[in-house]
């Protein structure tokens, strides 16, 4: 398996991806976030984030989605099959702060549901803040 799947204290689980995994473009920091997505729903949760966020399907499998801003873009919105059933609020869920000029179209702030139950917060839009350089 080209990653491992470590726990908090909390027990709250995540995936540390090795050095050459397909889904890593850069050399460390985070490369993804993943969702919990049954495989019946996935295509109906890859539309709906692809809608609201803008970006774009970058892979497509049978049991997971990763979707890019850019095919370049280091960072990955992950959706695949969950490794127990959901009980409940997720213990960790997204926020979602849309920066102007973007094409994210959540319908307001508040939280929300996605098409698989998972829960999300929206926030109101800011403005685009310049790139620091290392």
């Amino acid at each position: 398996m080209p990653w491992d799947v470590p726990a908090d204290p909390e027990g709250n689980e995540f995936c540390v991806l090795r050095p050459g995994h397909p889904g890593v473009l850069t050399g460390s920091g985070l490369v993804a976030v993943c969702l919990d997505v049954t495989e019946e729903d996935l295509r109906a949760q890859a539309a709906f984030w692809e809608s609201r966020t803008g970006w774009h399907a970058a892979e497509h499998h049978d049991r997971c989605t990763r979707l890019r801003r850019t095919p370049a873009d280091p960072v990955a919105l992950v959706m695949g099959p969950p490794s127990a059933p959901k009980e409940g609020r997720n213990r960790i869920r997204l926020e979602v702060a849309p920066h102007e000029g973007e094409s994210g179209d959540f319908g307001g702030c508040g939280e929300f549901l996605d098409v698989g139950g998972n829960e999300f917060h929206v926030t109101p839009r800011r403005p685009r803040e310049p790139r620091r350089r290392r």
